[in-house]
């Protein structure tokens, strides 16, 4: 019988081994593991994507000191739980816990929050405010936060770590972008 401190031990070295790969990796490619990542949490029902919170991690009092996720694992659960807001600790200038400001840009941390908040988000940005018609044919594709939050890391995966919102998959129709005659 495996018992739960075996368990642990498992887990503990396979994130040392996913964040030794992870060092080594480029900032391009640290992206795309960080997406893969968050889709795998999603998957195994660790995370519940949930609008208006930074992530809503499903845990039982034996995970709190645990990472919340296997890359870049400095966040606990206990962190995430506190209400750890992105948009504050940007703004504020201060490094996040799971390091999310040392691999993607502040434009590219903007773009993803305001396509999965519906610009609801601590955002109000102009590069969001010129993208509200094609922020909002996504959200009502994607109705379903989950399912919102798998197409953006979706999206940042096939684009090799890079958020390109006009090639989200919003219309059968031409692009809102292509209709402007812009790529962003």
């Amino acid at each position: 019988m495996i018992t739960s401190a075996t368990k642990l031990a498992k887990i503990l070295a396979s994130v040392e081994e996913k964040n030794k790969e992870f060092k080594k990796s480029t900032k391009p490619q640290q992206r795309v593991l960080v997406a893969q990542d968050v889709l795998a949490q999603i998957k195994a029902k660790r995370y519940v994507a949930e609008p208006g919170e930074w992530a809503y991690p499903f845990y039982s009092e034996a995970m709190r000191a645990l990472p919340a996720s296997i890359l870049n694992n400095n966040t606990t659960f206990t962190e995430l739980e506190d209400a750890l807001c992105l948009g504050h600790s940007l703004d504020g200038g201060e490094k996040l816990s799971n390091g999310l400001n040392r691999i993607f840009t502040k434009k590219q941390l903007i773009l993803i929050e305001s396509y999965f908040e519906n610009e609801e988000g601590f955002f109000r940005s102009e590069i969001a405010t010129k993208m509200t018609d094609h922020i909002n044919l996504f959200n009502n594709k994607y109705p379903n936060p989950q399912t919102r939050l798998k197409e953006i890391m979706n999206n940042i995966v096939e684009n090799n770590g890079t958020f390109v919102p006009s090639k989200l998959k919003v219309s059968k129709e031409l692009s809102y972008f292509k209709l402007l005659g812009k790529e962003v």
